[in-house]
């Protein structure tokens, strides 16, 4: 190879930054990753494509094939020493500093590291936006369980019942008394005529609680049936019907609680053999 086709290879002069120390590079080194390479001397990592310095164009010797650049110090050219690094980079050239290296703080590897957190403020940002979110998310969806279950944990944490009901103030909302049906029991029932009224009939009943915890009294539903057990009147029949004047509807049916029912029906003249007796809410 003559010496033309090498200085062609080595026509670029670039320094780093960090240290100023100078190096040549070819067209290669430029083109293989993106031009970034390693300084050889500190270690730093920077794009030798935007660090070329400006020098004269050589003048060359045609009959002799020499090359004269006058930019070049006549000193011998140090192969840096190859590091293994995250990422694959040329190692350039070096050119001997016109000054002492000791004059420059040293640059590290850990620089290069350091430089890659810049865009990390990016992704924090967004991490943090996606904790937000799922905080926001499941306050949701906590609120949403408080609205839908107040009554049950009302019933289980008496305690936080007061809170509930002070909540449900400013959501228009109630706290309501427990309905488990399977708890309420009807017992000892019966219908008896009236003695002094014709197609007047007495109901009389026991209505049991058998929770262990308040529950809103039910209402009952009461079928009178024919001699082939047809319906012939149903009535239902509200909490405010059946109990004694001033109870208070809000409190509730106690635990274990038993309520004695003596309640007049109107027939309505029908021909009646038999009653049925429900409890719903």
């Amino acid at each position: 190879m003559g010496i033309a086709d090498r200085y062609e290879k080595m026509r670029h002069i670039t320094h780093c930054p960090a240290c100023e120390t100078q190096f040549f590079v070819t067209d290669v080194q430029l083109n293989q990753h993106e031009g970034k390479v390693r300084c050889g001397h500190c270690l730093h990592v920077f794009n030798a494509r935007q660090q070329i310095v400006e020098t004269a164009e050589p003048e060359i010797d045609q009959s002799s094939e020499n090359i004269v650049d006058p930019a070049v110090p006549e000193t011998p050219f140090v192969s840096a020493e190859i590091h293994e690094i995250p990422v694959p980079l040329h190692e350039p050239f070096l050119i001997e500093p016109e000054n002492d290296p000791a004059e420059y703080a040293p640059s590290h590897f850990d620089e290069f590291l350091d430089k890659t957190k810049l865009i990390r403020p990016r992704k924090q940002a967004n991490k943090w936006l996606w904790w937000a979110l799922a905080l926001v998310l499941f306050l949701a969806a906590v609120l949403q369980s408080l609205y839908y279950l107040r009554n049950e944990l009302a019933l289980y944490y008496p305690a936080t019942k007061p809170y509930l009901e002070q909540a449900c103030q400013q959501l228009n909302c109630k706290v309501e008394l427990p309905k488990k049906i399977e708890f309420i029991v009807i017992d000892d029932s019966d219908i008896q005529e009236d003695a002094q009224h014709i197609g007047l009939i007495w109901l009389t009943s026991t209505l049991v609680n058998q929770a262990t915890f308040n529950q809103a009294f039910p209402n009952l539903e009461l079928t009178l049936t024919d001699v082939e057990d047809k319906p012939k009147l149903r009535r239902i029949i509200l909490p405010r019907e059946y109990l004694p004047t001033g109870t208070d509807l809000n409190k509730g049916l106690l635990a274990n609680e038993e309520i004695r029912i003596r309640l007049p029906i109107n027939t309505q003249n029908e021909v009646l053999a038999g009653y049925r007796v429900l409890v719903t809410y």
